[in-house]
């Protein structure tokens, strides 16, 4: 399935390698700041330029690529993104390990892992790689029971 990114995105995705220097007025001082983004930034900063913002709502992310899959949640598969995988920063956030680069994954629409260093992302792609072979497992046994089923169901 594709999913449809809005036009201000495509614009800012595709210019992702340069990093945005811009300024927006502190709400509370009224002082004029100037910030450069992320590198790979994808957010579009129109809104915090356009108007007096709080530092702590400025902070920059990379867009992924969505991956959706049929989910049954309530009786009837939606598509809904699974495993986006996102770069964040939040400059003025008053979480220390939030002001420098760190890793967000969402698990299934809305549904996220959050403040992961480098280690930290290490081991959920670890985690996630282990799951992974597990299925690869199940999936050799789902071949090899179905045949067996099936080959039972074939004969008188």
């Amino acid at each position: 399935m594709t999913t449809v990114v809005p036009e201000q995105e495509v614009a800012s995705v595709m210019d992702a390698t340069t990093p945005h220097t811009w300024t927006f007025i502190n709400r509370r001082t009224g002082e004029t700041v100037p910030y450069t983004c992320m590198t790979g930034c994808t957010l579009n900063h129109a809104s915090e330029i356009e108007s007096p913002t709080f530092p702590e709502d400025v902070w920059c992310w990379t867009w992924p690529e969505a991956l959706t899959l049929p989910v049954n949640e309530n009786g009837q598969p939606e598509e809904f993104r699974v495993l986006s995988t996102v770069i964040k920063v939040e400059p003025w956030s008053p979480k220390f390990a939030e002001r420098i680069p760190f890793a967000v994954i969402e698990l299934v629409d809305d549904h996220f892992v959050d403040g992961l260093d480098p280690d930290g992302l290490a081991t959920v792609i670890r985690t996630l790689s282990e799951r992974l072979e597990q299925m690869r497992e199940t999936h050799a046994r789902l071949v090899s029971v179905r045949a067996e089923y099936m080959g039972r169901q074939a004969r008188p």
